[in-house]
């Protein structure tokens, strides 16, 4: 059965979900032959904004070979008030803190928007060479977003620029209980629905929130938000966001929220130049929501460059502010569902902040990739394979610059697909092991995998000069601000041929124990046995367990009451040595329960410890599949007869190759493919 349910899972995880395609169209297209911005039927003349009030759901909106590369200026709001949906979230207190939780999605007031259409809208420009523009042209003094669509939109061949979305205060004494401010959300685009985008560019749009801390004013999307988000060919770079809550300066998926779809895809474009401010400050090039909490969404990134976006401070905070702040992910984010990234470049992207770490030594910021450290919920799978993520640094403010490409928060699984180039990797703040019987979980880091490399040096796998392609239009606000904005790199050194061009098997190693009725659990201290016994560290059980327990004698977790305050457990028991730390559960919330934090912290000081000890040939994954299967074997355990495990050592998973690159090559180019983004001739 164990065997069963992880086919069915990794079916489900490898494969990749294909562009939507347009429904076949019920009415002949509308040709679009005036740049001019006026509305209203009749005559020979047809306007962009005469035919989106004028199509019917779905009827293609196309071009008059006249208006090639032309740019339509957008001056007229046509929407006041942007309805579309949005979330409604709260916050109650829990024992180890507030914690968010989600009311509901609900219409709300997005604001202004120069075209904005309740119906699925089509505009097509495949048929112009060069494309047409779609411009606001009110700037900071007249802001609005350029489209907003209530339903799915379709965009071939369209540039998006000059978008401006402000919250502004909508507060009424007749309605104290109604939406205080508009959503500043989606600077270009806006779409309750699935933003299907084609050969588009989406540059030097804006999004601008405020500095209070609810989350009804966050400013999300710089380029686009969506619900669904289906990219292809595509560049989206030079937009911002400000504000107190700030995501995704490039692109903001909410990924599915109420929608049958698995979630949004990125295929061969480029996300770059991008730049967040702000003081809760997630994903400078893309944001990705899951669906929302309680949702598995996934986001796919395929044959896609995600480079030089930032993640910074804004201008002016006051310094009591620094102290409460996160700044995460400067390439990409993740809050809740799952991530796939196969055949990407994630490079040179840049998180400034201010740094702390909470009592669980959860950090506020991270770099290049990032997931979630929710106390309340996680991803549930990370995995990437025939990647470059290298180049990616956290820059503390008053502090240390480092390295820091893929950071895993507090996901469920990580799992290499192989052939990957990454620099630094950070598993510190996965959720640990619970290898009680249903979870399959003592390897939760299935990584390395064939021909993995961390501790890369990205002037060795990337070609930073030459091969370094920009754009000769767009502009970067990144960290190379002013700068033509970067398409792609080329791959060099170990990132050259080194794929096969033929489906490949990786192993993955899972486990868990049973412990039979009225026995001791006592894993914890069998596993800290056997890692002295196996690495041959002399002590290593007694020295860890003496810590450990001071540790945990030394906790006060209220410290008004005289005496310290140590962890309890369920039953109100104080957790004071190993033998009292366990998972408690429950499962649905057990990492934001007190309870289980006695246990986090066992195995997060336990890589700790092992890093300490440099190991010969221990990798960042510390405990990884080749740990966990010299550690233990199906069976019962002879140093507890009461505790059985199961261990599946051989589980083999097939991954295939990609046949072509961000710019549509063939791959393999020479019997081996490259790794990264870009094939080389």
């Amino acid at each position: 059965m164990l065997r069963k349910l992880l086919v069915l899972r990794t079916l489900v995880l490898l494969a990749l979900v294909p562009l939507g395609c347009d429904e076949d169209a019920k009415y002949p297209p509308i040709v679009v032959n005036s740049l001019e911005d006026v509305g209203g039927f009749g005559g020979a003349t047809v306007t962009l904004r005469s035919a989106v009030e004028r199509a019917k759901s779905g009827q293609p909106i196309m071009f008059d070979a006249s208006l090639d590369g032309a740019a339509i200026g957008l001056t007229i709001v046509g929407e006041e008030h942007t309805v579309l949906p949005g979330e409604v979230m709260g916050m109650r207190d829990e024992g180890s803190g507030p914690v968010s939780y989600l009311v509901g999605w609900f219409e709300r007031d997005y604001g202004r928007s120069a075209l904005y259409a309740r119906k699925k809208v089509v505009i097509d420009a495949s048929d112009l060479p060069n494309g047409i523009t779609l411009a606001w042209m009110g700037g900071s003094e007249d802001p609005a977003r350029v489209l907003a669509v209530y339903g799915s939109l379709t965009l071939k061949n369209v540039t998006i620029t000059g978008g401006r979305v402000v919250a502004e205060d909508i507060s009424s004494p007749d309605d104290p209980g109604g939406q205080p401010w508009t959503l500043a959300r989606g600077g270009g685009l806006a779409v309750w629905g699935v933003a299907r985008l084609s050969e588009c560019t989406i540059h030097d749009n804006h999004v601008e929130g405020d500095f209070d801390p609810s989350r009804d004013r966050g400013a999300f999307g710089g380029g686009v938000y969506a619900n669904v988000v289906e990219m292809e060919r595509c560049v989206v770079s030079g937009n911002s966001v400000l504000g107190g809550g700030a995501a995704g300066g490039g692109v903001f998926s909410v990924g599915g929220a109420h929608s049958a779809r698995d979630g949004s895809t990125i295929v061969d474009s480029s996300i770059t130049g991008n730049r967040i401010s702000g003081l809760f400050t997630y994903g400078g090039g893309v944001y990705s929501d899951g669906g929302g909490i309680g949702n598995r969404k996934r986001l796919w990134l395929t044959n896609t460059t995600i480079a030089r976006n930032l993640v910074e401070t804004p201008p002016g905070l006051p310094p009591f502010a620094l102290g409460m702040g996160y700044w995460r992910g400067g390439g990409v984010y993740v809050s809740n569902g799952l991530l796939t990234v196969k055949g990407c470049t994630i490079v040179e992207n840049e998180v400034h902040g201010a740094s702390r770490t909470d009592d669980l030594g959860k950090p506020n910021m991270a770099g290049g990739i990032a997931a979630t450290i929710g106390n309340a919920h996680a991803i549930e799978t990370f995995t990437v394979g025939h990647s470059i993520v290298a180049g990616n640094t956290v820059h503390e403010m008053f502090g240390d610059t480092y390295e820091q490409d893929v950071f895993t928060g507090s996901t469920f699984y990580f799992r290499s697909l192989g052939h990957n180039r990454i620099g630094a990797i950070d598993f510190s703040q996965m959720l640990v092991p619970v290898g009680v019987e249903g979870w399959n979980s003592l390897s939760r880091r299935h990584y390395p995998k064939v021909d993995d490399s961390d501790g890369v040096a990205i002037g060795d796998v990337l070609d930073l000069g030459a091969g370094v392609a920009r754009s000769a239009s767009v502009l970067s606000i990144g960290t190379d601000a002013s700068e033509p904005t970067v398409l792609h790199y080329q791959p060099r050194g170990s990132a050259l041929d080194r794929i096969s061009a033929t489906q490949y098997v990786i192993e993955e190693v899972y486990g868990h124990y049973s412990i039979g009725r009225g026995r001791a659990d006592d894993f914890l201290s069998i596993v800290l046995s056997r890692l002295e016994s196996h690495y041959g560290l002399p002590d290593f059980a007694d020295d860890f367990t003496a810590s450990f327990e001071d540790f945990l004698q030394s906790v006060d977790l209220d410290e008004g009451m005289d005496g310290l305050q140590p962890y309890r457990d369920p039953s109100g028991d104080p957790i004071l040595t190993l033998a009292d730390t366990h998972w408690f559960g429950p499962a649905q919330t057990w990492p934001r329960e007190l309870p289980n934090h006695p246990y986090i912290h066992f195995w997060h000081q336990l890589d700790d410890a092992l890093l300490a000890e440099d190991i010969p040939g221990m990798g960042p994954e510390v405990l990884g599949d080749d740990a966990w299967a010299a550690l233990f074997t199906s069976g019962r355990l002879f140093e507890n007869l009461g505790i059985v495990m199961e261990m599946v050592e051989d589980y083999e998973v097939g991954v295939n190759p990609l046949t072509t690159d961000q710019l549509g090559a063939a791959r393999p180019e020479n019997g081996l493919g490259d790794i990264g983004a870009i094939e080389i001739p």
